[in-house]
């Protein structure tokens, strides 16, 4: 049993508001993960999906895309976004990649913050900040508990000068408590024959269009596609299941390929969250390498 693991059993009697952001397909196999260890925890939960909320309820989505407006000019206010139920005794936020300032979930969390007095946890994620100062959000005396997914993250706020009610706790991403039984019934077999390549192409990649090329070609039989944006849940399982080798800068392409036993070559992105649960939590897996690029 990992910190996280023994944090969830800690907290199984106090009623938990689980909040993501929403996502690509990898923030599915986050939030399936995070399930998994809620439900064998026997913890008493609600999620919220706040990708879901907005698509519902269009105001809300206008308050958020106002919220992330402010942050970028630096005013000190915003709108109210989700609704916590009352009788929650912890906030916890979904791991991932997104407390960071190349995302925008420092906006939420700076929301909830001010609205709520509850106590807050954020599960494993990676953490990277250039301007942003983490510490001063937290303002109150109330437990907060900031899970990191590898140790580049874990070092940075360790650093930190924080308030005494701060705890930085490491775990391994949510994604890989999850093992080949809890995705096979995702899985559409299919008799073609290829490598998969995915590579990202929003601001957390640093692979220049000549490297991609240069995969591209070395590959005898290539499916090229970020299929973490593409299709179904299924769809995304399926690709990297029936792929011989898969060849990715998307971290979650990447752990999955791992959970189905494939060779795996990943590459490093714009900041240490690649190389960190590479190192934390992959790289004792023969069949995966990790090639740096920065």
């Amino acid at each position: 049993m990992d910190e996280f693991e023994s944090f969830l059993a800690e907290n199984r009697d106090r009623m938990i508001y689980a909040v993501t952001p929403g996502g690509n397909h990898g923030d599915t196999l986050i939030h399936m993960g995070l399930l998994k260890k809620l439900r064998e925890a026997r913890a008493n939960f609600r999620c919220a999906n706040l990708e879901e909320v907005y698509g519902r309820r269009r105001l809300v989505g206008l308050k958020y895309l106002m919220n992330i407006a402010a942050w970028k000019m630096g005013i000190d206010r915003g709108f109210k976004l989700l609704e916590v139920p009352e009788e929650a005794d912890l906030i916890l936020f979904e791991g991932g990649g997104y407390m960071s300032d190349l995302w925008y979930g420092l906006v939420l969390l700076r929301q909830m913050l001010r609205e709520h007095e509850t106590p807050i946890a954020v599960a494993p994620q990676s953490y990277w900040f250039n301007t942003t100062n983490l510490m001063s959000l937290f303002t109150d005396e109330r437990p907060i508990a900031l899970f990191c997914r590898e140790r580049y993250s874990f070092d940075l706020l360790s650093k930190m000068r924080r308030p005494r009610n701060v705890r930085v706790f490491l775990s391994m991403d949510t994604a890989l408590y999850l093992d080949r039984r809890d995705l096979e019934g995702f899985v559409s077999p299919s008799s073609d024959s290829y490598d998969l390549v995915c590579f990202r192409d929003d601001r957390e990649s640093i692979l220049t269009e000549k490297m991609k090329q240069e995969v591209i070609q070395e590959v005898g039989n290539p499916l090229v596609g970020d299929i973490s944006k593409r299709g179904t849940f299924g769809d995304f399982v399926s690709a990297v299941a029936n792929a011989g080798r898969v060849y990715t800068d998307r971290l979650h392409v990447a752990v999955l390929a791992h959970i189905f036993g494939k060779e795996t070559t990943l590459y490093g992105n714009r900041y240490h969250k690649n190389k960190g649960v590479y190192e934390f939590s992959l790289r004792g897996d023969p069949r995966m390498r990790f090639v740096e690029l920065a």
